[in-house]
């Protein structure tokens, strides 16, 4: 590969990824709540002490996703991009860093592959979109993992500082899982090698302090906001509760939860990571649990003991798990890498290219039902721009095509070409049913003058989330007050003119109340994150979505 063709792939991701970050509104429930809580961080400047909705609610995630998004808020205004902009950049740092620490023990052209594998796996489109505290841990734990390497090899005191910096920052977006997969990393690698003098070094008792100093302003937020009680969550409850059952989240996922939605968020490399998984447990195995020096068994450590420990939890979500990607992906390079060059592989070579094969059809056929049946897709440049990837992954599969182009450019565009499609289409075509985003932006841009006297009635707001607050108050960038009863109403309306957002619910009450009630845009909501096959089907979306409505009380 000539070295000024190197990087076209690179672009090709960032241009998805900044394509997702423009056109996608903020997702409710997760996303929208961090953007919602930095936007208000922004307004009021309390840093140390973290609120939602002006109360002392949040003590569920640490701050750092919220405080880089309130800096750039203040810095460049509030917009879809603002938000997600540094966890693009980090996502860029971190494929720096995959590349940077597989080059340490495998070939430039392994660690090229491991930087693509990452960079196109289904969960990091997913993590630069709906942007979460994922995204910031896994990029800053894949930077720790390769410092601490680099000190390893080269014993120079600012990969040691680095490396813990990042350990810290990665705790500062949420939580010890951070440190767990680093410690897991190299305790497997030591273990592995007999590097007892490496395991007890007590050197790396320095690395406390440096995490202390990382993470010290916000245990002083949370000393100040909720006493001890905030440092237990955090330090234990908030991570290793979820595997004690001391955290009060509790949704019983299954042992196998996490290794079902690993089919589809490490698309399309799956079936080209499982193999790679069995070899490199079977070579361990082999060896006698025994490795030389040159070799490393820090991605598969990192990767199992965290990836087992997770699926253990008593409360699990799809991206719990994105964390160890970036190693699941130097164990996929290695692996392909090994197959395309050694020429005894040949029968391994054929069955791994039929598993991407099926990968890309499955996505293809995805992606045109999204785009046909769906919702239909009338952009021709984009139709046209899809179709020429499409028939250039299928020359890439040719037979006759090198190695490299069958097993690792042909899935490689497969990603880019489905999410390209998308973030540009898809996405905020879906966006358009989460209703709260959709008036959020009407208030601001159509009702300005009236943005004051903009209200959520909402009658079942104590019970549960009936109507989501987070977008709507992103995008008309105030926290929206909730009216919760008809007597609550009546003394906030008084003689002046007002706006609502409200359910059907909501709608019958406000008739009764005042028959001038006027409504100025019916909506069809749907929770979009959610995903229901009755929703995506055009003939039953109806009996999916919910009523929504904004109204103008005189």
């Amino acid at each position: 590969m000539r070295w000024n063709n190197k990087y076209l792939p690179f672009l090709a991701l960032i241009i998805v990824y900044v394509i997702g970050a423009f056109r996608i509104d903020i997702m409710d429930i997760d996303a929208a709540q961090y953007a919602s809580i930095a936007r208000e961080m922004a307004d009021n400047g309390n840093f140390l002490e973290v609120q939602l909705r002006g109360q002392d609610y949040y003590l569920d995630k640490p701050p750092l996703l919220f405080w880089i998004s309130a800096i750039i808020f203040k810095l460049f205004g509030i917009s879809n991009f603002a938000y997600r902009f540094i966890p693009i950049l980090s996502t860029i740092l971190g494929l720096y860093a995959v590349y940077r620490f597989t080059k340490l023990y495998y070939s430039e052209q392994t660690a090229y592959v491991a930087a693509l594998v990452m960079g196109s796996c289904q969960a990091f489109f997913l993590m630069n979109h709906d942007v979460r505290c994922d995204t910031l841990l896994t990029n800053s734990v894949m930077v720790s993992i390769w410092l601490i390497a680099e000190y390893l090899r080269h014993r120079k005191w600012k990969y040691f500082v680095g490396g813990f910096v990042f350990a810290g920052l990665g705790m500062l977006a949420k939580g010890p899982i951070s440190l767990i997969v680093v410690g897991s990393a190299f305790f497997v690698d030591f273990v592995l090698k007999r590097q007892w003098k490496q395991l007890f070094d007590p050197r790396w008792i320095l690395g406390i302090p440096i995490i202390g100093l990382v993470l010290l302003p916000y245990c002083i937020g949370l000393l100040r906001q909720y006493g001890t009680e905030g440092i237990i969550f955090f330090f234990w409850t908030q991570s290793f509760g979820r595997i004690t059952g001391e955290n009060q989240w509790v949704n019983d996922a299954g042992l196998f939860f996490q290794s079902h939605n690993f089919l589809w968020s490490f698309l399309p490399w799956v079936l080209a990571f499982i193999p790679a998984l069995v070899f490199a447990i079977r070579h361990v195995v082999k060896q006698k649990f025994l490795l030389t020096s040159q070799e490393e068994a820090i991605s598969l450590g990192g990767f199992v003991l965290p990836f087992m420990a997770l699926s253990t939890a008593q409360y699990q979500l799809p991206h719990y798990t994105f964390v160890v990607f970036p190693l699941a992906a130097v164990l996929t390079a290695s692996f392909l890498i090994k197959t395309i060059e050694n020429p005894s592989s040949a029968t391994v070579f054929k069955w791994v290219r039929v598993g991407l094969i099926i990968t890309s059809v499955v996505m293809g056929i995805v992606i045109l039902a999204a785009c046909t049946w769906f919702f239909p897709l009338e952009n021709i440049i984009l139709i046209a721009i899809v179709v020429l990837l499409a028939v250039l992954v299928v020359r890439l599969y040719n037979g006759r095509r090198p190695g490299f182009s069958q097993l690792v450019f042909a899935p490689f565009l497969t990603a880019v070409a489905a999410n390209l499609v998308m973030n540009y289409h898809f996405y905020p075509t879906l966006l358009t049913y989460q209703i709260g985003s959709v008036v959020g932006q009407k208030v601001a841009k159509d009702y300005q003058d009236k943005k004051d006297a903009f209200y959520i009635y909402d009658l079942e707001a104590s019970t549960n989330y009936n109507i989501f607050h987070s977008a709507l108050d992103f995008y008309t960038q105030r926290t929206t007050p909730v009216i919760k009863s008809a007597e609550e109403l009546k003394t906030t309306k008084k003689s002046k003119e007002i706006l609502l957002y409200t359910d059907e619910q909501g709608l019958a009450s406000l008739k009764t109340i005042d028959s001038q009630a006027e409504v100025l845009h019916s909506y069809q909501n749907f929770h979009v994150t959610g995903l229901t096959l009755p929703f995506l089907n055009p003939a039953t979306r109806a009996t999916e979505t919910q009523a929504r409505y904004l109204v103008r009380l005189p």
